[in-house]
């Protein structure tokens, strides 16, 4: 028999394959099928026609909200501690349900007859060791005679658990379905992956044969999952008809012995939850089976459960959170992740080809950054990590992808403003990128261009400080490096002032939590005051013994691979290790978080990477100070953190920034249901341009404010 030889797509009327896989039993030899479908968008795509959450939250009782569910349905929740349990129904029981229920479709019902119902196959490749052989038939070969491929044996494996016994099984496949030595079909299959899996009937997660305690992983996240529910505006709770309603409170410990936790981490590393692909493939579709074996488990329960596990990080055992915490980010996915959240995510995922970390995850993606993206494996990885940079550049008008840059990661050769994809982030502090929790540059729009043929980036900013210490790389909580904690303090804590106003201890307490404080945020908030966390450190400097109230407070006081250091202006902060004196601390024009840099002579500079500095997270660098009794807020609003201001003395809240002044003629603050896009964008009337950076934020407008800006030519 003969090896497999592909007929080439029809790639002008959107060709795919699909895989028949013949009936048989586990231990038959694999047969299959080959046909040619044209993949067509819908003729009627299925149409939500319930209310929209806003317009439903008008109709609810004070206290009360309604938020959308990870598979689409709406959740009633109750006040806080009204004791009330979360509904699927309105609090009205006279309430039309029409108007919230969601109904129930099939892809099916929206295709014409061009493609029969299929299922996609998600799952690890693994490696090319003992490979295993699938007889194939294909009727769009001229021969049309039998022949055989070969495929890795975990394929083969849930082929062999998939099959029917008497019939066959429609399947797409990518190790089949796409001939993978034909690297320009390979380019164009993978911009299609946010059609093929989305349009299948069901996505199956094949996470590999049944082990010991596989049973029993899947069954705890399943139970744990029916008592908790999350919502896409980042919130959690008990679900309606809880047994334990308590299981879903951060603080609350689960009643799982020793041997649950090691079923559930050997669960999370098997192959298939550590590779890059997979996550695209599991979210793209709201029908999606996870199967183990012969088991299997709705993959929004796995999904649920982790995330709300996730919350209880403090008190999860070393290993699961460990494990939970990098892998959980990318579950969040749009309208819950950034962009740049999403990365954090790709870098500690696994994948054969380097180029993957960005185009394993294009189906997650806002598609106006997917089209930017040229999908080429005869590209150099570098210039496909640059390529993201630039399309947010040109998408956005923002520079937040080289949040992604490190000295110490950079790729050796190529420029400092392309981030390494290819190794896992460097710090703790790095891990707040996700939350969009700070505005160093205060919503302004990047004014920045490509230099070739040097590939250099050329960035307006300016820059604050420089770098005159830094301690030695620190990795550990706060407890394991306390003598850092009392070396690194202000010596005077009652008296000595910070630069940028108020006291210096008050600065080097944030800077130790990366600014999770209560004192941006509005309504209940678990993090204590920079007052309180002042009040508990103070005296623990000059204490043998650490209280334990003051390690609880400082939870969030935790290193990785980081370092503190101070500027010769007086600023305070810490960044991933590489840092050394002379480095200059710079704001720049679209970027989230302040920058580190490195002068290289004639105004170039080096990226060494992002940093946490108190008194430059907000805007500080870039508009007028704000003057009391006004201080910055930033709540959390669908998991964007938006710049608020507050009265401390009559408590009101203001919206708009007083020291921008109105906004220009044609632009108004709107609405946005973009979930790509913050809930609050700036739209020009006259021409309908959507922006999410605020127009008086403009290089020029900046500069009429008195701010003095610099071009920076990043190398």
């Amino acid at each position: 028999m003969a090896s497999y030889v592909y007929t080439e797509l029809q790639a002008t009327v959107g060709d795919l394959r699909l895989v028949f896989l013949q009936p048989g039993s586990y231990h038959d030899v694999l047969r299959c099928n080959i046909h040619h479908y044209p993949l067509l968008e819908p003729n009627t795509p299925f149409k939500d026609e319930r209310l929209p959450v806003s317009a439903l939250q008008k109709t609810l009782p004070d206290g009360w909200t309604v938020e959308q569910t990870l598979d689409g349905r709406y959740l009633f929740m109750s006040p806080r501690h009204s004791g009330i349990p979360n509904s699927w129904k309105h609090p009205d029981a006279e309430y039309d349900p029409k108007a919230y229920e969601l109904p129930e479709h099939s892809v099916g019902d929206s295709f014409a007859l061009h493609v029969p119902p299929y299922e996609a196959l998600s799952y690890s490749w693994g490696t090319a060791d003992n490979e295993e052989y699938i007889h194939i038939t294909d009727p769009a070969s001229t021969h049309n005679t039998p022949a055989w491929l070969k495929i890795r044996k975990n394929l083969a494996a849930a082929l062999g658990h998939l099959r029917y016994p008497d019939r066959p099984r429609t399947l797409w496949i990518d190790a089949i379905c796409i001939n993978q030595a034909d690297i320009e079909e390979r380019g164009r299959q993978v911009k299609r992956m946010s059609q093929i899996y989305p349009l299948s009937e069901k996505v199956i997660i094949w996470l590999g044969s049944e082990s010991e305690d596989s049973k029993h992983a899947l069954e705890a996240l399943e139970y744990f999952s029916k008592q908790v529910e999350y919502v896409i505006s980042h919130r959690w709770g008990d679900a309606p008809n809880a047994q334990e309603h308590d299981w879903w409170r951060d603080g609350f410990a689960l009643p799982y012995d020793g041997k649950t936790w090691k079923s559930i981490l050997s669960l999370l590393h098997r192959p298939w939850f550590e590779r890059v692909w997979v996550l695209q493939e599991a979210l793209s579709c709201d029908r999606v089976v996870l199967q183990c074996g012969r088991d299997t488990i709705s993959w929004v329960h796995v999904r649920k459960a982790l995330l709300v596990l996730r919350q209880k990080s403090s008190i999860l055992p070393h290993d699961i959170r460990d494990r939970l915490f990098p892998y959980a980010r990318g579950l969040m996915a749009p309208p819950l992740a950034s962009c740049e959240h999403l990365f954090l995510w790709t870098r500690n995922q696994q994948c054969s080809d380097p180029r993957d970390k960005v185009y394993g995850i294009l189906g997650l993606l806002d598609p106006r950054i997917v089209a930017k993206i040229e999908v080429d494996y005869s590209t150099p990885a570098w210039k496909t990590y640059a390529q993201l940079v630039l399309a947010e550049m040109e998408v956005y008008q923002k520079l937040n992808m080289i949040n992604h840059c490190n000295m110490t990661t950079r790729l050796e050769g190529y420029p400092s403003w392309v981030p390494n994809l290819e190794r896992p982030i460097e710090g703790a502090n790095m891990g707040y990128l996700s939350i969009r929790r700070f505005y160093a540059s205060a919503r302004s729009s990047a004014v920045a261009k490509l230099i070739e043929p040097a590939y250099h980036l050329q960035v307006t900013g300016r820059r604050i400080s420089t770098i005159s210490r830094v301690s030695y790389d620190l990795t550990g909580t706060f407890v394991q490096l306390i003598e850092v904690v009392r070396d690194w303090a202000p010596k005077d804590p009652e008296s000595n002032m910070y630069v940028s106003g108020g006291l210096s201890m008050d600065a080097y307490v944030e800077e130790l939590v990366r600014g999770r404080t209560s004192d941006r945020a509005l309504g209940d908030n678990p993090c204590p005051s920079i007052r309180r966390l002042r009040e508990l450190l103070t005296p623990a400097l000059a204490s043998a013994e650490l209280d334990d109230e003051v390690a609880r407070a400082f939870k969030d006081c935790f290193f990785a691979n980081e370092c503190l250091f101070t500027t010769t202006e007086g600023y305070m902060g810490v960044s991933a290790r590489g840092l050394r004196e002379g480095d200059e601390v710079a704001v720049i024009l679209g970027c989230d978080f302040p920058m580190v840099i490195r002068p290289g002579g004639s105004d170039r500079y080096e990226v060494v990477g992002p940093c946490f500095v108190h008194g430059l997270m907000l805007g500080e660098a870039l508009k007028p100070p704000l003057e009391p009794p006004w201080k910055d807020a930033l709540p959390v609003t669908k998991g964007w953190a938006l710049p608020y201001f507050v009265n401390t003395e009559t408590g009101e809240l203001l919206k708009g920034d007083l020291r921008l002044g109105s906004l220009p003629p044609g632009w108004e603050e709107v609405t946005s249901l973009d979930p790509f896009l913050p809930p609050f964008v700036f739209e020009n009337k006259d021409d309908g341009c959507i922006s999410i950076n605020d127009p008086r934020m403009s290089a020029d407008a900046i500069q009429q404010r008195g701010i003095v800006l610099e071009t920076l030519e990043l190398i």
